[in-house]
């Protein structure tokens, strides 16, 4: 794709990656860019509000706003440390848009919140934009506990007001697509729907991991229960109750920690698994997967649970460094690993998971046909390679 001259891009985003794949392509592709990194997460440690700015691919400006801390839960939770987040990022949103001028060719919104703050700001006649584009790559159904229902129902409301006034809609999965329309209805006309699928991360060379045995692996996420982390611990030492010689490098943070930790030791684990805490570097992260061989991607089967309609963050990367997935039949992903042979798929139980290790670890020629795989499915949907056909379309038409 070629540079686009006279087009100014401002973004928003949350900061789980500094190698986010389609800032990463907006800073290489227009002239100008605006990203602004919200202080919202689920991250133990959040970091604050950023704003940097681009020209020519080159960062011209920095700066630094609020910085948000909500490690609670229930009431205080949803009542007050969310809301106080929410409006401080908001009020960081407008000082940074103020930096612009309240002036941009595109608004390109990686979130909810930012999404309608653009729309609130352009229909008050402050905001001038040619085209707010909503990437949605998330989805909430609304769960029976009481603070997190009303948590839901208020995103719900604004993501329905947001779907009728932005100039397009982003999916990334087909699934998000369908199930947007089941909750809320058809697209008005005038607004555009596209998709730009699993959008892989860059590849970050590094090194080959050695030969099994040991059999490595990756886990990287927050650490919650619902994204399986005690069954992906349970599993490995399942296998080396049974004698395998494997390794668990826990790339993470979050409100399991300090019980996960505890349960390494006492259950004599901590030469098989290793925590590396929180990290946002992509280089770090490339390296620390250079030694593993399968990423682990394991989620529990929750109803209420956004993962049956999306991609999996975590299984982007993997994918994105070449690692082939250990993976449970929840998210959508797994459609794309099923189709393209990059792992293996099974139940999220530490039993059925083990056996899957054990297969490997005794026949690891079974690695060499699901990388095949996995270089096949990176290809087809590398980030760059998306992003281009679709800005193509949308600047075209």
């Amino acid at each position: 794709m070629n540079k686009l001259k006279n087009l100014h891009i401002f973004t928003a985003e949350l900061p789980y990656e500094k190698d986010q794949p389609v800032t990463l392509f907006l800073r290489d592709n227009f002239v100008r860019v605006d990203d602004f990194i919200m202080s919202l997460g689920q991250m133990s440690n959040i970091p604050p509000s950023r704003l940097y700015q681009y020209e020519n691919g080159k960062l011209i400006g920095t700066k630094e706003f609020i910085k948000n801390n909500y490690n609670s839960g229930g009431l205080k939770l949803y009542f007050f440390y969310i809301p106080k987040a929410l409006a401080a990022v908001t009020w960081d949103l407008i000082r940074a848009l103020h930096r612009i001028r309240f002036k941009c060719d595109i608004f390109f919104a990686q979130h909810f919140l930012p999404a309608f703050v653009a729309v609130i700001l352009r229909k008050l006649g402050i905001l001038k934009c040619n085209k707010i584009i909503f990437w949605m790559f998330d989805f909430f159904l609304i769960p029976p506990q009481f603070t997190r229902s009303l948590y839901y129902r208020g995103i719900d409301s604004i993501h329905n007001y947001i779907r009728k006034n932005v100039d397009e809609i982003w999916y990334t999965t087909p699934r998000l697509a369908e199930s947007d329309e089941i909750r809320f209805g058809r697209l008005p006309e005038k607004v555009i729907k596209r998709f730009t699928h699993l959008v892989f991360f860059r590849r970050i060379l590094a090194k080959k991991p050695t030969a099994v045995p040991p059999l490595r692996l990756a886990f990287l996420g927050s650490l919650r229960k619902n994204n399986a982390i005690y069954e992906s611990v349970k599993s490995v030492e399942i296998c080396v109750k049974m004698g395998m010689k494997v390794e668990l490098n826990i790339i993470g943070s979050g409100p399991e920690e300090t019980t996960l930790r505890k349960y390494v030791k006492d259950n004599n684990l901590t030469k098989a698994i290793k925590f590396y805490g929180f990290e946002d570097r992509g280089e770090k992260i490339a390296e620390i997967f250079s030694q593993c061989h399968l990423g682990m991607s394991l989620y529990t089967a929750d109803p209420y649970g956004p993962n049956w309609h999306l991609t999996s963050g975590r299984s982007r990367r993997y994918i994105s460094q070449g690692l082939a997935l250990i993976v449970s039949t929840v998210p959508y992903f797994a459609k794309y690993i099923y189709d393209f042979n990059a792992g293996i798929i099974v139940d999220n139980n530490p039993e059925d998971v083990a056996k899957a290790l054990k297969r490997i670890y005794d026949n690891p020629k079974i690695l060499k046909k699901l990388k095949k795989g996995v270089g096949k499915l990176y290809k087809k949907y590398q980030a760059d390679n998306i992003l281009s056909k679709v800005f193509e379309e949308m600047l075209s038409s």
